[in-house]
């Protein structure tokens, strides 16, 4: 077997599957490392990088750097100024190619759905071609190959897929009798699968400047959640294609106010190849009804979504969407999320919907059932969420504020000749500014978010899944391991049509008419008391965060643009997370205690253990591999999964076990940059709300 990635022209060959030469993939999207807050680096400007081309500074983040200080790569491992190499962004990738044994015709690896990183030269190919008519002649058996139904099921894909079966099921009888046929007749959208591929307990950290202003209060300094992704495929032409993926925070029981028993919908991606394109909607929309359906019966009270548009040039989870896929705007994205909640409201999934303005805001921010005032530790802080990041940049504002002003009193007070330190008045503001004269009792950070949030307040969605009973009772500490709740059906809303963009103030003038309540409406169950997830816990590296599976694709040249791309991209994720060395949790935990005994151990002749043996001989080749688990080493890829496992769980300050601190600083390093990727989505959101005051204004 023939692989290659430089072009074909000089050999005159044409790719025998789909008859083009060349293919070039999009240019790579380069993300500055430094201080910049991962900034593009523009087409054909100048660059810096590391010798394995890993990490990325611009001109700018370069010439900041100071010589002989080390610095950070996002593997933990440092380097020197000195030692990186200068480049241009202007390489545009071509796709790889194979050439099949039998034929010798030469294929696009893509085309051939061909694994070029788990396939080494040695290994024979055979191309498509060749494959069909040696199984015409009986001389080769039909390989399986695992796909994506093979993937393991769990308690929560097993509900959404069969939710949406049923939600299919009632579409597909309504065209039927639209259409005046049978169900048969009707054309489904067939080979559909969900299955959860991550779901990874962490504790999520308040950020600096929130808990420095309020610690004093007893606000936690993390909170305790499980994250999540949940995608779904389809089989098309007999291949599964990635259609669809959605990341979930859950903050269960044992977390701590304010985020105690609620869900945060975070970040939500989709191409569009579903087949047929009529069901597109119902499908994306019913995932996500379902899996507030799943986390309801758990015990969770209320969901949280953000409705935030990607800025162009930007991605959430998949690499390179296709060209003729339109992004929504504003308005559009946020008429979708409400149809969604109306008919899951239809549904008895919701029992009421608002925006977080009037759930916190509202009537100067005074809670009706206490009576105290909402402050920035009653808001839900949810890891990447908008509120997290906006208040960091209140305080910071406040805080310079406060520095000016008091810098403004002591020049005040010089001049004067009075020494004494100087009371602040009650009264705040001028004439001009009459704005900073209300509201004076409330919190400053909370006067501030006001003023932003009311100008959006349709793109902060709260979704109440139980009753305010429950609610009051999870509030007050209550025990509710024996709850029960019973709902009723309503009918539908009269008036205004739900489908349109429309939230809180004009859902507020509809005429809602309730049914009388009999038994045939009125539906009881028993809430599960602690929350607890009976699924197992999943970790996979390259989709534990959204921009690690953004990373992955990138890294590989894995798109979306195609339906071909997409079909291969979907095999080798598939095939990574087919990889067998996916291990049980008793395995880890033996090999976790192998790795702590070897970091202490002297070796012979002390110890005879062949375990400890074999595990120095691997911290030996860590160190000193120049592959690495970044470009494909599988010694390296398995120990420093291994090795991340330790570090993630470690409270030790200077661990003696390798890598341990490197793995950690890598942590936060990527921690970091997850914080500076949000931070950027909340600057598009207040960039779009500035954008729609200046033109409200002209």
């Amino acid at each position: 077997m023939n692989l290659d990635k430089e072009p074909q022209k000089k050999r005159g060959n044409s790719c025998s599957l789909c008859g083009n030469y060349r293919r070039l993939f999009d240019p790579p999207a380069l993300v500055c490392s430094g201080v910049c807050g991962m900034q593009k680096i523009r087409r054909n400007a100048t660059y810096y990088t590391d010798r394995f081309k890993q990490n990325h500074w611009c001109e700018r983040c370069y010439s900041n750097m100071k010589e002989g200080q080390p610095v950070e790569l996002d593997d933990g491992r440092q380097t020197k100024k000195s030692q990186l190499l200068k480049l241009k962004n202007d390489s545009t990738p071509e796709e790889a190619w194979v050439q099949c044994d039998q034929c010798h015709d030469w294929n696009h690896q893509i085309c051939a759905l061909f694994n070029g990183s788990q396939n080494s030269k040695s290994s024979s190919f055979t191309c498509p071609k060749c494959h069909i008519k040696n199984q015409s002649k009986g001389r080769q058996a039909l390989s399986i190959v695992k796909g994506a139904s093979d993937l393991p099921h769990c308690n929560m894909s097993r509900s959404i897929e069969e939710g949406l079966a049923k939600t299919l099921s009632k579409a597909y009888e309504k065209v039927a009798e639209d259409r005046s046929c049978t169900v048969s007749q009707v054309e489904k959208a067939e080979g559909l699968c969900v299955r959860v591929v991550s779901s990874l307990e962490k504790k999520h950290k308040v950020r600096e400047e929130m808990l420095a202003r309020y610690s004093k209060k007893g606000y936690p300094s993390e909170f305790k959640v499980t994250t999540k992704c949940i995608v779904l495929f389809q089989k098309i032409h007999g291949v599964d294609v990635l259609l669809f993926g959605m990341y979930v925070y859950e903050y269960g029981d044992e977390c701590m106010g304010p985020n105690r028993r609620r869900v945060y919908i975070s970040y939500l991606d989709s191409v569009r190849y579903l087949e047929p394109a009529s069901y597109r909607t119902l499908t994306y929309q019913s995932v996500i009804t379902e899996y507030l359906r799943y986390v309801k019966m758990r015990g969770f009270h209320t969901a949280h979504i953000w409705s935030c548009p990607p800025t162009k040039g930007d991605e959430y989870i998949f690499h390179c969407h296709p060209n003729h896929q339109l992004t929504p705007n504003d308005d559009l994205l946020c008429a979708w999320y409400v149809e969604m909640l109306m008919k899951a409201k239809d549904e008895g999934i919701v029992l009421e919907t608002r925006t977080l303005y009037d759930e916190y805001f509202k009537n100067n921010a005074v809670n009706p059932d206490t009576g105290d005032t909402y402050d920035p530790t009653s808001l839900p802080y949810f890891d990447g969420d908008y509120i997290p990041g906006e208040i960091e940049r209140v305080i910071k504002d406040l805080n310079v504020e406060d520095s000016k002003r008091e810098e403004k009193k002591l020049k005040g007070s010089i001049a004067k000749g009075n020494f004494q330190k100087l009371k602040e008045g009650k009264r705040k503001g001028t004439r001009s500014n009459p704005g900073e004269l209300v509201n004076q009792a409330r919190d400053k950070v909370m006067n501030r978010l006001d003023l932003v949030l009311s100008r959006m307040k349709k793109n902060f969605m709260v979704a109440q899944l139980l009753s305010d009973d429950f609610i009051q009772a999870v509030e007050r500490g209550d025990n509710v391991s024996s709850w029960t709740e019973s709902g009723t059906k309503k009918s539908k809303h009269k008036g205004k049509n739900p489908n349109v963009l429309q939230f809180q103030d004009s859902i507020e003038k509809q005429t809602l008419e309730e049914l009388p309540v009999n038994s045939a409406l009125t539906t009881t169950w028993r809430i599960a008391g602690d929350t607890k997830d009976e699924d197992p816990l999943m970790e996979q590296e390259c989709i534990d965060t959204r921009l690690q599976f953004l990373n992955y694709c990138q890294r590989n040249n894995y798109q979306f643009d195609e339906l071909r791309r997409a079909k291969h991209t979907t095999a080798m994720f598939l095939a990574h997370l087919h990889n067998p060395r996916a291990e049980q949790d008793q395995q880890i935990k033996a090999h976790l205690n192998v790795i702590a005994h070897a970091a202490g151990c002297n070796g012979p002749p002390g110890c005879s253990s062949t375990n400890c043996q074999r595990m120095k001989q691997l911290y030996h080749h860590i160190k000193n591999c120049e592959e690495t688990y970044k470009r494909g080493c599988k010694v390296c890829t398995r120990l420093f999964m291994l090795l991340t496992r330790h570090a993630r769980d470690c409270s030790v300050e200077i661990c003696p076990i390798p890598f341990c601190d490197r793995i950690k600083k890598r942590t936060r390093l990527l921690l970091k940059q997850q914080q500076m990727m949000d931070d950027r989505r909340r600057e598009a959101q207040n960039d779009r709300l500035r954008q729609e005051i200046t033109n409200d204004s002209t």
